[in-house]
C-alpha cells in the first residue's frame, strides 16, 4: 500500500512537472534518461525484486502468474537503467494506480466487511482503475513503445538497438499485458462473487454436485 502510493505519486509528479520530457522525440524516448525517472524506476525495481522472492517462496499460494509478473516487471524496470525506453518505464509504473484498491479489498475481507456497501464501492474503483491504467493506458503506451522501438531498429544510426535488448523488453511487456487482461477477468469474477445472494450461491453449489 505505502510503496504503491509513493511511486504513483512520484511518477505522476515527474510526468507532469518535467517539461523537457514532454518534448522528447522518439530517439529520446528510446535512449533518454533523467535522474528523476531513474529514481522512481529504482523504487519500482526494488519492490519487484522483493516481490519475485516472495512469490517464488509461496508459489503454491500465489501461483506462477505472480512469479512471471515479478520477473517481467523486474526486466522492464531494470533495462530502463541501460538506459532503454526509460521514458516508457515511468509510464508503466502507473499500472500500480490500482494496487491501493486491491489492498483495501483484501483488508475488507479480513475485517469481516465482505459484501458490504463500502466493499462494493471499493470494488468498482478497483475495476475502474485496473481497467483504466493497466488495460487502456497500458495498451496505448505499449503501442507507442512498439512503434518507437520499430523506428529505432529501422533507423539505427550511431545507436543501434541490439536484438536481444528489444526482444527482452518487448517480451516482458507482452507478458505483463497478457497477465493484466487475464487478472482483470478474474477480478470481475471475484467482485461479483462477493455480492451474490445466498440463494444464488446455493443454486451454484447444487449444480456443481
Amino acid at each position: 500500500m505505502v510503496q504503491s502510493c509513493l511511486i504513483n505519486t512520484l511518477a505522476l509528479a515527474v510526468i507532469w512537472q518535467d517539461e523537457e520530457r514532454w518534448n522528447w522525440g522518439w530517439e529520446e524516448r528510446i535512449w533518454g534518461y533523467s535522474g528523476a525517472q531513474g529514481g522512481v524506476q529504482g523504487l519500482a525495481l526494488g519492490y519487484f525484486l522483493w516481490d519475485f522472492v516472495e512469490s517464488a517462496r509461496s508459489v503454491e499460494v500465489q501461483g506462477w502468474g505472480a512469479v512471471g509478473h515479478a520477473v517481467a516487471a523486474s526486466v522492464v524496470s531494470g533495462l530502463g537503467f541501460r538506459p532503454f525506453v526509460n521514458y516508457y518505464g515511468l509510464n508503466f509504473v502507473l499500472y500500480e494506480l490500482s494496487t491501493p484498491f486491491l489492498n483495501i479489498h483484501w483488508w475488507m475481507d479480513k475485517l469481516g466487511m465482505t459484501g458490504s456497501a463500502a466493499q462494493l464501492v471499493n470494488g468498482i474503483l478497483l475495476l475502474a482503475t485496473f481497467g483504466g491504467c493497466r488495460l487502456v493506458w497500458g495498451t496505448w503506451q505499449n503501442w507507442n513503445m512498439y512503434n518507437d522501438v520499430w523506428r529505432a531498429t529501422q533507423n539505427p544510426g550511431e545507436l543501434p538497438v541490439p536484438t536481444w535488448l528489444a526482444l527482452s523488453y518487448l517480451a516482458s511487456s507482452c507478458v505483463l499485458s497478457l497477465l493484466n487482461f487475464y487478472w482483470f477477468g478474474k477480478m470481475i469474477q471475484a467482485v461479483l462473487k462477493r455480492f451474490e445472494k445466498p440463494e444464488q450461491k446455493v443454486g451454484k453449489e447444487k449444480k456443481q454436485h
